[in-house]
């Protein structure tokens, strides 16, 4: 019982701190809302009048996930969009790396050079098991509070 209650705390404690970092850092690239775009056109994997309605809607992902994970509502949706943005993330890293392209992102709460790109694609893998780890938990039943009945309607 009380492993139950330790595993519990702590994955509250990763769902708030997730939700908090990415409020953060979307609030962060809603600011710098150009050099997001900028950071997906130097990508170049899609054409460059993409990026802009791109970084849109990945920063509405990214407000809505961290909402979502605050507040708990739509915890199931919410941990399957972060795990798509987390995983879109590592292998927009990934292929960067590969490619051998020169980016700098506004990532991860500031604006800077990718020079390092295992340790900033070790980063987004870490931030991808973090969601992971939060959709398994999303998976589990829910604690109810509420006595639930059982009709039969066998006899109608």
């Amino acid at each position: 019982m009380k492993y139950n209650r330790f595993v519990n705390l702590l994955l509250n404690i990763l769902r708030i701190g997730l939700g908090g970092f990415f409020l953060i850092t979307g609030l962060q690239k809603l600011a710098g809302m150009n050099e997001t775009a900028d950071f997906l056109t130097r990508s170049r994997i899609l054409p460059a009048f993409f990026s802009f309605p791109l970084a849109c809607i990945g920063l509405a992902m990214e407000l809505v996930v961290a909402f979502c994970l605050l507040t708990r509502r739509s915890y199931r949706g919410a941990t399957v969009w972060g795990v798509v943005m987390c995983g879109t993330f590592v292998l927009l890293y990934f292929q960067a790396w590969m490619r051998g392209l020169e980016l700098s992102c506004n990532c991860l709460g500031s604006m800077h050079e990718i020079t390092n790109y295992p340790f900033d694609t070790g980063m987004r893998l870490l931030l991808l098991g973090a969601m992971l780890l939060l959709f398994w938990d999303s998976r589990r039943p829910a604690p109810t509070f509420m006595k639930l009945r059982k009709y039969k309607f066998e006899d109608f």
